[in-house]
């Protein structure tokens, strides 16, 4: 009974910090529609009708992704602390979906369902990192040392939140060109 009572105590004591939380997930996909009844018909309405990258080059599939954070501030005296930090990690991905599909040959249906396999697993690589790095911001800006006002210790928590999000995006642009955006995983027709 003794030990519950010093530990309940201790708890009493001890400084509070703000609780993280998973960032919020909002996800939306998006189909462009291809029809054909070769693969070779197929590859090519991708090349043709895909989502263009940054690099104006089109690939079979694209996730783009953002994250948001909101910060909420306490002032204490002379020190402000966050309170608490609401992330958002928005993710829209871009897929073919063959129409013909279903009245495809076997052979060909088979091929395109290891392709789009492949494909969904590489985009859904690309919004795992997104998912990374919302949870990375979340933890580092909760840990931003108290400032003397709120503006300040607002742009010292932006400043770690913005260095994450560039990390996160070298890291998206480095896999793509690693994996030939998903191609050397089994995202290719052909």
């Amino acid at each position: 009974m003794r030990n519950i009572f010093f530990a309940s105590l201790a708890l009493l004591w001890m400084p509070a910090f703000p609780a993280i939380a998973e960032p919020t997930l909002r996800t939306h996909i998006n189909n462009y529609f291809i029809n054909g009844t070769s693969a070779t018909v197929l590859a090519a309405q991708i090349n043709q009708n895909g989502p263009q990258a940054a690099d104006g080059k089109r690939y079979a599939g694209r996730t783009r992704w953002d994250v948001q954070w909101k910060l909420r501030y306490l002032q204490q005296g002379t020190l402000c602390t966050i309170k608490e930090a609401t992330v958002a990690v928005g993710v829209a991905q871009t897929l073919p979906q063959w129409r013909g599909e279903p009245d495809g040959a076997a052979a060909l249906r088979a091929q395109w369902q290891s392709f789009m396999a492949a494909l969904v697993r590489h985009e859904n690589a690309h919004r795992d990192h997104a998912l990374k790095a919302g949870k990375e911001i979340e933890t580092a800006i909760l840990v931003v040392k108290p400032a003397g006002n709120c503006e300040d210790l607002g742009l010292a928590a932006n400043a770690v939140a913005e260095a994450i999000l560039a990390k996160f995006q070298a890291l998206d642009l480095q896999f793509d060109r690693k994996t030939d955006h998903g191609r050397n995983q089994g995202a290719a027709l052909l």
